[in-house]
Protein backbone atom coordinates (compact mmCIF):
# COMPACT_ATOMS: atom_id res chain seq x y z
CA UNK A 1 0.00 0.00 0.00
CA UNK A 2 2.86 2.36 0.82
CA UNK A 3 4.48 1.75 -2.53
CA UNK A 4 1.33 2.38 -4.50
CA UNK A 5 0.65 5.62 -2.74
CA UNK A 6 4.21 6.85 -3.12
CA UNK A 7 4.41 6.23 -6.84
CA UNK A 8 2.00 8.15 -9.06
CA UNK A 9 -0.37 6.41 -11.41
CA UNK A 10 -0.29 6.88 -15.16
CA UNK A 11 -2.90 5.87 -17.66
CA UNK A 12 -0.78 4.40 -20.41
CA UNK A 13 -1.10 6.11 -23.78
CA UNK A 14 -3.49 4.37 -26.16
CA UNK A 15 -0.92 4.33 -28.94
CA UNK A 16 1.07 1.84 -26.89
CA UNK A 17 -1.44 -0.17 -24.94
CA UNK A 18 -3.93 -0.92 -27.65
CA UNK A 19 -7.58 -0.93 -28.52
CA UNK A 20 -9.02 -1.25 -25.04
CA UNK A 21 -7.26 1.78 -23.68
CA UNK A 22 -8.09 3.68 -26.86
CA UNK A 23 -11.77 2.91 -26.61
CA UNK A 24 -11.91 3.99 -23.00
CA UNK A 25 -10.25 7.27 -23.93
CA UNK A 26 -12.26 8.03 -27.03
CA UNK A 27 -15.57 7.72 -25.22
CA UNK A 28 -14.91 11.03 -23.51
CA UNK A 29 -13.22 12.82 -26.37
CA UNK A 30 -13.84 16.53 -26.98
CA UNK A 31 -15.66 17.97 -29.92
CA UNK A 32 -14.17 17.94 -33.40
CA UNK A 33 -11.28 20.27 -33.93
CA UNK A 34 -10.78 20.83 -30.21
CA UNK A 35 -7.55 19.83 -28.50
CA UNK A 36 -7.28 19.15 -24.82
CA UNK A 37 -4.41 18.02 -22.67
CA UNK A 38 -5.38 15.38 -20.14
CA UNK A 39 -2.80 15.00 -17.35
CA UNK A 40 -2.53 11.43 -16.13
CA UNK A 41 -0.12 11.19 -13.22
CA UNK A 42 3.30 12.38 -14.37
CA UNK A 43 2.78 12.17 -18.12
CA UNK A 44 0.33 13.72 -20.53
CA UNK A 45 -1.94 12.10 -23.08
CA UNK A 46 -3.23 14.64 -25.57
CA UNK A 47 -6.49 14.27 -27.45
CA UNK A 48 -6.50 16.05 -30.78
CA UNK A 49 -8.92 16.48 -33.65
CA UNK A 50 -11.75 13.96 -33.84
CA UNK A 51 -10.78 12.69 -30.41
CA UNK A 52 -7.79 10.80 -31.77
CA UNK A 53 -4.87 10.50 -29.33
CA UNK A 54 -1.90 12.70 -30.13
CA UNK A 55 1.67 11.49 -29.59
CA UNK A 56 2.59 10.67 -26.01
CA UNK A 57 4.42 13.39 -24.07
CA UNK A 58 6.98 12.40 -21.43
CA UNK A 59 7.01 14.76 -18.46
CA UNK A 60 9.03 12.68 -15.99
CA UNK A 61 12.42 14.34 -16.17
CA UNK A 62 15.44 15.33 -14.14
CA UNK A 63 16.79 13.28 -11.24
CA UNK A 64 13.72 11.08 -10.97
CA UNK A 65 14.01 10.06 -14.63
CA UNK A 66 17.69 9.21 -14.10
CA UNK A 67 16.77 7.05 -11.10
CA UNK A 68 14.15 5.19 -13.15
CA UNK A 69 16.64 4.53 -15.95
CA UNK A 70 19.36 3.35 -13.56
CA UNK A 71 16.89 1.07 -11.81
CA UNK A 72 15.43 -0.64 -14.86
CA UNK A 73 18.76 -0.96 -16.66
CA UNK A 74 20.25 -2.56 -13.54
CA UNK A 75 17.65 -5.33 -13.84
CA UNK A 76 18.69 -5.86 -17.46
CA UNK A 77 22.29 -6.14 -16.30
CA UNK A 78 21.76 -8.90 -13.74
CA UNK A 79 19.46 -10.78 -16.11
CA UNK A 80 22.01 -10.73 -18.95
CA UNK A 81 24.76 -11.58 -16.47
CA UNK A 82 22.90 -14.72 -15.44
CA UNK A 83 22.43 -15.86 -19.02
CA UNK A 84 26.15 -16.70 -19.31
CA UNK A 85 27.42 -16.83 -15.74
CA UNK A 86 27.45 -20.64 -15.56
CA UNK A 87 30.04 -20.90 -18.37
CA UNK A 88 32.94 -20.89 -15.87
CA UNK A 89 31.11 -22.54 -12.97
CA UNK A 90 30.98 -25.98 -14.58
CA UNK A 91 34.12 -27.48 -12.93
CA UNK A 92 33.09 -26.36 -9.45
CA UNK A 93 29.50 -27.58 -9.86
CA UNK A 94 30.75 -30.93 -11.17
CA UNK A 95 33.06 -31.28 -8.18
CA UNK A 96 30.20 -30.60 -5.77
CA UNK A 97 27.46 -32.69 -7.38
CA UNK A 98 29.27 -35.22 -9.66
CA UNK A 99 26.46 -35.07 -12.24
CA UNK A 100 28.24 -34.67 -15.57
CA UNK A 101 25.34 -36.02 -17.71
CA UNK A 102 23.07 -33.28 -16.33
CA UNK A 103 25.40 -30.37 -17.14
CA UNK A 104 23.73 -29.40 -20.45
CA UNK A 105 20.59 -28.58 -18.47
CA UNK A 106 22.35 -25.65 -16.79
CA UNK A 107 22.21 -23.67 -20.03
CA UNK A 108 19.29 -25.42 -21.75
CA UNK A 109 17.05 -24.98 -18.70
CA UNK A 110 17.65 -21.23 -18.62
CA UNK A 111 17.12 -20.78 -22.37
CA UNK A 112 14.01 -22.96 -22.49
CA UNK A 113 12.46 -21.26 -19.47
CA UNK A 114 13.10 -17.81 -20.92
CA UNK A 115 11.81 -18.69 -24.37
CA UNK A 116 8.48 -20.19 -23.35
CA UNK A 117 7.68 -17.28 -21.02
CA UNK A 118 8.08 -14.42 -23.52
CA UNK A 119 4.62 -14.45 -25.10
CA UNK A 120 2.64 -15.16 -21.91
CA UNK A 121 4.35 -12.22 -20.23
CA UNK A 122 3.68 -10.10 -23.30
CA UNK A 123 -0.05 -10.73 -22.88
CA UNK A 124 0.02 -10.20 -19.12
CA UNK A 125 1.69 -6.83 -19.57
CA UNK A 126 -1.27 -5.83 -21.77
CA UNK A 127 -3.72 -6.60 -18.98
CA UNK A 128 -2.01 -5.70 -15.69
CA UNK A 129 -0.06 -2.78 -14.30
CA UNK A 130 3.44 -3.15 -15.83
CA UNK A 131 5.10 -1.80 -12.70
CA UNK A 132 3.84 -4.53 -10.40
CA UNK A 133 4.30 -7.33 -12.91
CA UNK A 134 7.86 -6.10 -13.35
CA UNK A 135 8.48 -5.92 -9.60
CA UNK A 136 6.94 -9.36 -9.13
CA UNK A 137 9.19 -10.78 -11.85
CA UNK A 138 12.24 -9.29 -10.14
CA UNK A 139 11.23 -10.83 -6.81
CA UNK A 140 10.78 -14.23 -8.48
CA UNK A 141 14.15 -13.81 -10.21
CA UNK A 142 15.83 -13.11 -6.89
CA UNK A 143 14.09 -16.12 -5.35
CA UNK A 144 15.31 -18.36 -8.17
CA UNK A 145 18.83 -16.97 -7.66
CA UNK A 146 18.63 -17.91 -3.99
CA UNK A 147 17.49 -21.42 -4.96
CA UNK A 148 20.49 -21.83 -7.29
CA UNK A 149 22.89 -20.53 -4.67
CA UNK A 150 21.57 -22.79 -1.92
CA UNK A 151 20.98 -25.83 -4.17
CA UNK A 152 21.79 -29.11 -2.34
CA UNK A 153 22.00 -31.14 -5.58
CA UNK A 154 22.03 -30.85 -9.37
CA UNK A 155 18.26 -31.21 -9.72
CA UNK A 156 17.71 -28.20 -7.47
CA UNK A 157 20.12 -25.97 -9.37
CA UNK A 158 18.56 -26.99 -12.70
CA UNK A 159 15.10 -26.09 -11.36
CA UNK A 160 16.54 -22.79 -10.23
CA UNK A 161 17.97 -22.13 -13.69
CA UNK A 162 14.61 -22.85 -15.33
CA UNK A 163 12.84 -20.46 -12.94
CA UNK A 164 15.58 -17.87 -13.57
CA UNK A 165 14.82 -18.07 -17.28
CA UNK A 166 11.06 -17.71 -16.75
CA UNK A 167 11.36 -14.83 -14.29
CA UNK A 168 14.07 -13.24 -16.43
CA UNK A 169 11.67 -13.09 -19.37
CA UNK A 170 9.23 -11.25 -17.13
CA UNK A 171 11.95 -8.80 -16.13
CA UNK A 172 13.07 -8.27 -19.72
CA UNK A 173 9.54 -7.90 -21.09
CA UNK A 174 8.73 -5.51 -18.25
CA UNK A 175 11.77 -3.38 -18.91
CA UNK A 176 11.02 -3.10 -22.62
CA UNK A 177 7.36 -2.35 -21.89
CA UNK A 178 8.26 0.35 -19.37
CA UNK A 179 10.68 1.97 -21.81
CA UNK A 180 8.08 1.83 -24.60
CA UNK A 181 5.34 3.30 -22.38
CA UNK A 182 7.49 5.98 -20.74
CA UNK A 183 9.25 7.49 -23.77
CA UNK A 184 8.11 9.52 -26.74
CA UNK A 185 8.22 7.86 -30.16
CA UNK A 186 11.27 9.73 -31.38
CA UNK A 187 13.17 8.90 -28.16
CA UNK A 188 12.67 5.15 -28.31
CA UNK A 189 15.63 4.22 -30.57
CA UNK A 190 18.08 5.95 -28.23
CA UNK A 191 16.75 4.33 -25.06
CA UNK A 192 16.52 0.89 -26.66
CA UNK A 193 20.14 1.33 -27.76
CA UNK A 194 21.17 1.68 -24.13
CA UNK A 195 19.25 -1.52 -23.39
CA UNK A 196 21.31 -3.34 -26.02
CA UNK A 197 24.57 -2.02 -24.58
CA UNK A 198 23.68 -3.11 -21.04
CA UNK A 199 22.62 -6.54 -22.31
CA UNK A 200 25.89 -7.01 -24.21
CA UNK A 201 28.08 -5.90 -21.32
CA UNK A 202 26.26 -8.24 -18.92
CA UNK A 203 26.47 -11.16 -21.35
CA UNK A 204 30.23 -10.77 -21.72
CA UNK A 205 30.87 -10.14 -18.04
CA UNK A 206 28.89 -13.25 -17.08
CA UNK A 207 31.81 -15.67 -17.58
CA UNK A 208 34.20 -13.17 -15.96
CA UNK A 209 32.05 -12.83 -12.84
CA UNK A 210 31.37 -16.56 -12.79
CA UNK A 211 35.07 -17.35 -13.08
CA UNK A 212 35.93 -14.95 -10.28
CA UNK A 213 33.37 -16.49 -7.92
CA UNK A 214 34.35 -20.02 -9.00
CA UNK A 215 37.73 -19.43 -7.36
CA UNK A 216 36.06 -18.31 -4.14
CA UNK A 217 32.62 -19.95 -3.89
CA UNK A 218 30.47 -20.59 -6.97
CA UNK A 219 27.26 -20.11 -4.99
CA UNK A 220 27.97 -16.39 -4.68
CA UNK A 221 27.69 -16.08 -8.45
CA UNK A 222 23.94 -16.42 -7.79
CA UNK A 223 23.76 -14.70 -4.41
CA UNK A 224 25.19 -11.53 -5.98
CA UNK A 225 21.80 -11.00 -7.65
CA UNK A 226 20.20 -10.63 -4.22
CA UNK A 227 22.59 -7.81 -3.37
CA UNK A 228 22.04 -5.97 -6.67
CA UNK A 229 18.28 -6.44 -6.46
CA UNK A 230 18.18 -5.28 -2.85
CA UNK A 231 20.08 -2.09 -3.65
CA UNK A 232 17.69 -1.06 -6.42
CA UNK A 233 14.43 -2.39 -4.93
CA UNK A 234 13.47 1.01 -3.43
CA UNK A 235 13.53 2.49 -6.95
CA UNK A 236 11.30 -0.30 -8.25
CA UNK A 237 8.83 0.14 -5.40
CA UNK A 238 8.72 3.89 -4.80
CA UNK A 239 10.00 5.68 -7.92
CA UNK A 240 8.59 3.73 -10.86
CA UNK A 241 5.13 5.04 -11.82
CA UNK A 242 2.12 2.76 -11.98
CA UNK A 243 0.37 2.47 -15.34
CA UNK A 244 -3.18 1.30 -15.97
CA UNK A 245 -3.52 -0.53 -19.30
CA UNK A 246 -7.22 -1.16 -18.61
CA UNK A 247 -9.82 0.78 -16.63
CA UNK A 248 -9.63 0.20 -12.88
CA UNK A 249 -13.17 -1.18 -12.95
CA UNK A 250 -11.92 -4.29 -14.80
CA UNK A 251 -11.36 -6.99 -12.18
CA UNK A 252 -8.44 -9.42 -12.10
CA UNK A 253 -10.77 -12.25 -13.03
CA UNK A 254 -11.99 -10.33 -16.08
CA UNK A 255 -8.41 -9.59 -17.12
CA UNK A 256 -7.60 -13.31 -17.09
CA UNK A 257 -10.98 -14.48 -18.39
CA UNK A 258 -9.84 -15.23 -21.95
CA UNK A 259 -6.13 -15.71 -21.31
CA UNK A 260 -4.74 -18.28 -23.74
CA UNK A 261 -3.74 -21.01 -21.27
CA UNK A 262 -3.96 -23.75 -23.91
CA UNK A 263 -1.75 -21.83 -26.32
CA UNK A 264 0.78 -21.22 -23.55
CA UNK A 265 0.84 -24.94 -22.69
CA UNK A 266 1.26 -25.99 -26.33
CA UNK A 267 4.01 -23.46 -26.97
CA UNK A 268 5.84 -24.63 -23.87
CA UNK A 269 5.60 -28.23 -25.05
CA UNK A 270 6.96 -27.81 -28.55
CA UNK A 271 9.61 -25.23 -27.57
CA UNK A 272 11.14 -27.39 -24.85
CA UNK A 273 11.00 -30.52 -27.02
CA UNK A 274 12.81 -28.89 -29.94
CA UNK A 275 15.38 -27.10 -27.76
CA UNK A 276 16.17 -30.38 -25.99
CA UNK A 277 16.41 -32.27 -29.28
CA UNK A 278 18.90 -29.83 -30.80
CA UNK A 279 21.00 -29.37 -27.65
CA UNK A 280 21.10 -32.98 -26.49
CA UNK A 281 21.47 -34.62 -29.92
CA UNK A 282 24.95 -36.12 -30.16
CA UNK A 283 25.75 -35.12 -26.57
CA UNK A 284 23.39 -36.93 -24.20
CA UNK A 285 21.69 -38.98 -26.92
CA UNK A 286 22.86 -40.14 -30.33
CA UNK A 287 21.25 -38.28 -33.24
CA UNK A 288 19.60 -41.46 -34.44
CA UNK A 289 18.49 -42.61 -31.00
CA UNK A 290 14.86 -43.13 -30.08
CA UNK A 291 15.06 -40.29 -27.54
CA UNK A 292 16.24 -37.71 -30.08
CA UNK A 293 13.76 -38.80 -32.75
CA UNK A 294 10.93 -38.76 -30.20
CA UNK A 295 11.81 -35.21 -29.13
CA UNK A 296 11.75 -33.97 -32.73
CA UNK A 297 8.50 -35.78 -33.51
CA UNK A 298 6.73 -34.60 -30.35
CA UNK A 299 7.97 -31.05 -30.89
CA UNK A 300 6.81 -31.01 -34.51
CA UNK A 301 3.37 -32.47 -33.78
CA UNK A 302 2.73 -30.11 -30.86
CA UNK A 303 3.88 -27.16 -33.00
CA UNK A 304 1.31 -28.08 -35.66
CA UNK A 305 -1.43 -28.38 -33.03
CA UNK A 306 -0.35 -24.99 -31.65
CA UNK A 307 -0.67 -23.43 -35.11
CA UNK A 308 -4.17 -24.84 -35.58
CA UNK A 309 -5.22 -23.77 -32.08
CA UNK A 310 -4.01 -20.22 -32.74
CA UNK A 311 -5.73 -20.07 -36.13
CA UNK A 312 -9.13 -21.10 -34.75
CA UNK A 313 -8.62 -19.44 -31.32
CA UNK A 314 -9.64 -22.57 -29.38
CA UNK A 315 -10.43 -21.85 -25.69
CA UNK A 316 -9.57 -18.18 -26.12
CA UNK A 317 -10.56 -15.22 -28.29
CA UNK A 318 -8.98 -13.89 -31.47
CA UNK A 319 -7.72 -10.85 -29.59
CA UNK A 320 -6.28 -12.87 -26.69
CA UNK A 321 -4.35 -15.47 -28.69
CA UNK A 322 -0.89 -15.90 -27.20
CA UNK A 323 0.92 -15.56 -30.52
CA UNK A 324 0.95 -12.02 -32.01
CA UNK A 325 -0.71 -13.21 -35.21
CA UNK A 326 -1.66 -9.68 -36.31
CA UNK A 327 2.03 -9.00 -36.92
CA UNK A 328 1.99 -11.58 -39.72
CA UNK A 329 -0.37 -9.33 -41.70
CA UNK A 330 2.11 -6.47 -41.85
CA UNK A 331 5.04 -6.82 -44.21
CA UNK A 332 7.24 -4.40 -42.30
CA UNK A 333 6.66 -6.17 -38.98
CA UNK A 334 7.51 -9.53 -40.55
CA UNK A 335 10.69 -8.11 -42.11
CA UNK A 336 11.75 -6.53 -38.82
CA UNK A 337 11.12 -9.83 -37.03
CA UNK A 338 13.21 -11.77 -39.55
CA UNK A 339 15.99 -9.18 -39.34
CA UNK A 340 16.02 -9.47 -35.55
CA UNK A 341 16.23 -13.27 -35.69
CA UNK A 342 19.17 -13.24 -38.08
CA UNK A 343 21.03 -10.31 -36.54
CA UNK A 344 20.99 -12.10 -33.18
CA UNK A 345 22.26 -15.23 -34.89
CA UNK A 346 25.10 -13.15 -36.33
CA UNK A 347 25.85 -11.71 -32.88
CA UNK A 348 25.65 -14.48 -30.32
CA UNK A 349 27.61 -17.19 -32.10
CA UNK A 350 30.87 -15.19 -32.14
CA UNK A 351 30.22 -13.80 -28.65
CA UNK A 352 30.07 -17.34 -27.27
CA UNK A 353 32.80 -18.98 -29.36
CA UNK A 354 35.58 -16.38 -29.63
CA UNK A 355 36.53 -16.97 -25.95
CA UNK A 356 36.53 -20.73 -26.57
CA UNK A 357 38.99 -20.21 -29.44
CA UNK A 358 41.41 -18.31 -27.20
CA UNK A 359 41.15 -20.91 -24.44
CA UNK A 360 42.32 -23.65 -26.77
CA UNK A 361 44.81 -21.83 -28.99
CA UNK A 362 46.39 -19.44 -26.46
CA UNK A 363 45.88 -21.38 -23.26
CA UNK A 364 43.83 -18.53 -21.77
CA UNK A 365 41.94 -18.98 -18.57
CA UNK A 366 38.21 -18.42 -18.76
CA UNK A 367 38.69 -14.92 -17.34
CA UNK A 368 41.43 -14.04 -19.83
CA UNK A 369 39.39 -15.42 -22.73
CA UNK A 370 36.35 -13.34 -21.78
CA UNK A 371 38.50 -10.20 -21.70
CA UNK A 372 39.37 -10.88 -25.36
CA UNK A 373 35.82 -9.79 -26.21
CA UNK A 374 36.38 -6.26 -24.95
CA UNK A 375 37.08 -4.82 -28.44
CA UNK A 376 33.78 -6.23 -29.66
CA UNK A 377 31.78 -4.99 -26.69
CA UNK A 378 33.32 -1.51 -26.51
CA UNK A 379 32.91 -0.84 -30.23
CA UNK A 380 29.41 -2.36 -30.21
CA UNK A 381 28.40 -0.03 -27.38
CA UNK A 382 29.62 3.07 -29.22
CA UNK A 383 28.09 1.97 -32.54
CA UNK A 384 24.76 1.07 -30.95
CA UNK A 385 24.42 4.33 -29.07
CA UNK A 386 25.44 6.28 -32.18
CA UNK A 387 22.84 4.44 -34.25
CA UNK A 388 20.13 5.20 -31.69
CA UNK A 389 20.83 8.93 -31.62
CA UNK A 390 21.40 9.30 -35.36
CA UNK A 391 18.22 7.41 -36.23
CA UNK A 392 16.34 9.77 -33.92
CA UNK A 393 17.86 12.71 -35.78
CA UNK A 394 17.46 11.58 -39.40
CA UNK A 395 14.55 9.14 -39.15
CA UNK A 396 15.54 6.56 -41.77
CA UNK A 397 15.99 3.04 -40.46
CA UNK A 398 16.59 0.77 -43.49
CA UNK A 399 20.20 1.98 -44.04
CA UNK A 400 21.15 0.81 -40.55
CA UNK A 401 20.03 -2.73 -41.33
CA UNK A 402 21.87 -2.63 -44.66
CA UNK A 403 25.14 -1.31 -43.23
CA UNK A 404 24.85 -3.51 -40.15
CA UNK A 405 24.20 -6.66 -42.14
CA UNK A 406 27.00 -5.96 -44.62
CA UNK A 407 29.64 -5.12 -41.99
CA UNK A 408 28.73 -8.03 -39.73
CA UNK A 409 28.92 -10.30 -42.79
CA UNK A 410 32.50 -9.16 -43.39
CA UNK A 411 33.38 -9.72 -39.73
CA UNK A 412 31.86 -13.19 -39.55
CA UNK A 413 33.50 -14.27 -42.82
CA UNK A 414 36.84 -13.11 -41.40
CA UNK A 415 36.26 -15.29 -38.34
CA UNK A 416 35.49 -18.23 -40.60
CA UNK A 417 38.99 -17.91 -42.09
CA UNK A 418 40.90 -18.34 -38.81
CA UNK A 419 43.11 -21.26 -37.83
CA UNK A 420 45.10 -22.16 -34.73
CA UNK A 421 47.93 -19.75 -35.64
CA UNK A 422 45.86 -16.71 -36.66
CA UNK A 423 47.24 -13.52 -35.11
CA UNK A 424 45.42 -11.87 -32.26
CA UNK A 425 45.40 -8.58 -34.19
CA UNK A 426 43.48 -10.19 -37.07
CA UNK A 427 40.82 -11.50 -34.69
CA UNK A 428 40.52 -8.15 -32.94
CA UNK A 429 40.10 -6.51 -36.34
CA UNK A 430 37.30 -8.94 -37.18
CA UNK A 431 35.69 -8.18 -33.81
CA UNK A 432 35.74 -4.43 -34.49
CA UNK A 433 34.15 -4.75 -37.95
CA UNK A 434 31.59 -7.21 -36.59
CA UNK A 435 30.82 -4.95 -33.63
CA UNK A 436 30.15 -1.91 -35.81
CA UNK A 437 27.74 -3.91 -37.94
CA UNK A 438 25.94 -5.44 -34.97
CA UNK A 439 25.72 -2.07 -33.25
CA UNK A 440 23.93 -0.68 -36.28
CA UNK A 441 21.25 -3.37 -36.60
CA UNK A 442 21.03 -5.73 -33.63
CA UNK A 443 18.43 -3.88 -31.51
CA UNK A 444 17.12 -1.42 -34.09
CA UNK A 445 13.72 -3.10 -34.48
CA UNK A 446 12.73 -2.21 -30.90
CA UNK A 447 12.89 1.49 -31.70
CA UNK A 448 11.13 1.10 -35.06
CA UNK A 449 8.29 -1.36 -34.53
CA UNK A 450 5.76 1.07 -33.02
CA UNK A 451 6.25 3.44 -35.93
CA UNK A 452 5.40 0.90 -38.63
CA UNK A 453 2.33 -0.92 -37.30
CA UNK A 454 -1.22 0.39 -36.76
CA UNK A 455 -1.85 1.84 -33.26
CA UNK A 456 -4.45 -0.82 -32.46
CA UNK A 457 -1.75 -3.51 -32.73
CA UNK A 458 0.92 -1.56 -30.85
CA UNK A 459 0.64 -3.75 -27.75
CA UNK A 460 1.95 -6.68 -29.81
CA UNK A 461 5.01 -4.82 -31.07
CA UNK A 462 7.49 -5.38 -28.24
CA UNK A 463 6.51 -9.06 -27.64
CA UNK A 464 6.89 -9.66 -31.38
CA UNK A 465 10.44 -8.30 -31.47
CA UNK A 466 11.32 -10.05 -28.21
CA UNK A 467 10.09 -13.36 -29.62
CA UNK A 468 12.24 -12.81 -32.70
CA UNK A 469 15.27 -11.96 -30.57
CA UNK A 470 14.92 -15.04 -28.37
CA UNK A 471 14.26 -17.22 -31.40
CA UNK A 472 17.49 -16.00 -32.98
CA UNK A 473 19.54 -16.52 -29.84
CA UNK A 474 18.03 -19.94 -29.07
CA UNK A 475 18.37 -21.32 -32.59
CA UNK A 476 21.83 -19.83 -33.11
CA UNK A 477 23.35 -21.24 -29.95
CA UNK A 478 21.54 -24.56 -30.26
CA UNK A 479 22.59 -25.12 -33.88
CA UNK A 480 26.12 -23.79 -33.41
CA UNK A 481 26.54 -25.88 -30.26
CA UNK A 482 25.36 -29.02 -32.03
CA UNK A 483 27.67 -28.34 -35.00
CA UNK A 484 30.69 -27.71 -32.77
CA UNK A 485 30.22 -30.49 -30.21
CA UNK A 486 29.27 -33.22 -32.66
CA UNK A 487 31.92 -32.35 -35.23
CA UNK A 488 34.66 -31.95 -32.65
CA UNK A 489 33.75 -35.20 -30.86
CA UNK A 490 33.91 -37.10 -34.15
CA UNK A 491 37.33 -35.62 -34.86
CA UNK A 492 38.64 -36.29 -31.36
CA UNK A 493 37.54 -39.91 -31.52
CA UNK A 494 39.75 -40.34 -34.57
CA UNK A 495 42.75 -38.57 -33.02
CA UNK A 496 42.36 -40.09 -29.53
CA UNK A 497 40.83 -43.54 -30.05
CA UNK A 498 41.92 -44.78 -26.61
CA UNK A 499 40.23 -41.96 -24.67
CA UNK A 500 36.88 -42.60 -23.01
CA UNK A 501 33.86 -40.55 -24.09
CA UNK A 502 33.81 -38.72 -20.74
CA UNK A 503 37.44 -37.68 -21.22
CA UNK A 504 36.71 -36.36 -24.71
CA UNK A 505 33.80 -34.32 -23.36
CA UNK A 506 36.06 -32.98 -20.61
CA UNK A 507 38.62 -31.84 -23.19
CA UNK A 508 35.93 -30.25 -25.32
CA UNK A 509 34.36 -28.31 -22.47
CA UNK A 510 37.25 -25.87 -22.61
CA UNK A 511 37.08 -25.42 -18.85
CA UNK A 512 39.74 -27.91 -17.75
CA UNK A 513 43.35 -27.38 -18.80
CA UNK A 514 44.25 -30.53 -16.86
CA UNK A 515 42.20 -32.62 -19.29
CA UNK A 516 44.06 -31.20 -22.28
CA UNK A 517 47.40 -31.79 -20.56
CA UNK A 518 46.58 -35.49 -20.41
CA UNK A 519 46.79 -35.62 -24.20
CA UNK A 520 50.23 -36.79 -25.39
CA UNK A 521 52.29 -33.81 -26.54
CA UNK A 522 52.70 -35.21 -30.06
CA UNK A 523 48.89 -35.32 -30.46
CA UNK A 524 48.02 -32.04 -28.75
CA UNK A 525 48.46 -30.00 -31.92
CA UNK A 526 46.10 -32.30 -33.82
CA UNK A 527 43.53 -32.02 -31.04
CA UNK A 528 43.63 -28.22 -31.18
CA UNK A 529 43.39 -28.27 -34.98
CA UNK A 530 40.27 -30.45 -34.79
CA UNK A 531 38.67 -28.12 -32.26
CA UNK A 532 39.51 -24.95 -34.23
CA UNK A 533 38.28 -26.49 -37.47
CA UNK A 534 34.90 -27.10 -35.86
CA UNK A 535 34.88 -23.69 -34.20
CA UNK A 536 35.15 -22.23 -37.70
CA UNK A 537 32.01 -24.11 -38.72
CA UNK A 538 30.01 -22.24 -36.08
CA UNK A 539 30.58 -19.08 -38.14
CA UNK A 540 28.48 -20.47 -40.99
CA UNK A 541 25.08 -19.78 -39.36
CA UNK A 542 26.49 -16.43 -38.19
CA UNK A 543 27.48 -15.10 -41.60
CA UNK A 544 24.34 -16.60 -43.12
CA UNK A 545 22.37 -14.49 -40.63
CA UNK A 546 24.32 -11.38 -41.61
CA UNK A 547 23.65 -12.00 -45.29
CA UNK A 548 19.91 -12.39 -44.67
CA UNK A 549 19.80 -9.09 -42.74
CA UNK A 550 21.52 -7.34 -45.66
CA UNK A 551 19.03 -8.71 -48.17
CA UNK A 552 16.01 -7.94 -45.99
CA UNK A 553 17.14 -4.34 -45.59
CA UNK A 554 16.59 -3.78 -49.31
CA UNK A 555 12.91 -4.72 -48.87
CA UNK A 556 12.23 -2.38 -45.94
CA UNK A 557 10.31 0.87 -46.37
CA UNK A 558 12.48 3.81 -47.34
CA UNK A 559 10.39 6.40 -45.48
CA UNK A 560 11.15 8.30 -42.30
CA UNK A 561 9.71 7.35 -38.93
CA UNK A 562 6.94 9.63 -37.65
CA UNK A 563 8.33 12.34 -35.40
CA UNK A 564 11.95 11.82 -36.44
CA UNK A 565 14.26 14.70 -37.07
CA UNK A 566 13.97 16.00 -33.52
CA UNK A 567 16.98 15.73 -31.28
CA UNK A 568 15.89 14.19 -28.01
CA UNK A 569 17.93 14.64 -24.85
CA UNK A 570 18.62 11.46 -22.92
CA UNK A 571 17.86 12.98 -19.54
CA UNK A 572 16.51 16.14 -18.07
Amino acid sequence: MMASSAAPTITAPPSVVGEKAMSSTSNSSPSDGEKTSMPEGDNVVVSGEDGQPAPFVRTIRGFRWILILVGIYSSMFFYSLDSTITADLVPAIVNDFSSVPMLPWLSVGFVAGAYVAILPFGKLYEKFDPKWLYVGSIVCFLGASALCGAAPNMNAIICGRVFLGVAGSGVYCGLMTLVALSTEDHEKPAYFSITAVVWSVGTVLGPVVGGAFERFNWRWAFYINLIIGGVFMPIYLFVLPSMNPLPKSVTRRQRLENFDFLGTLLMTGFSISLVMAINFGGVLYAWGSGETIALFVVGGVVAIVFGVQQYYAWFTTVKDRIFPTDMLRHKEAVLLGLSTIHSNTAAFVPIFYIPVYFQFTRGDSALEAAVRLLPLILVFSVANLSQGFLMVKFGYYWPWFFMGGALSLVGNVMLYEIDATTSTGYIYGAEVILAIGLGFCNQTAYGVIHGVIPPEFASQGIPWVMLAQYTGVTLALSIAGAVFVNGALDGLRDVLPTFAEAELNDILSGTSSAALRQVPSELRGQVIDVIVQNLRKTSIPAFFGSAVVTLISLCLNKRKLLGAGNSAPMVG
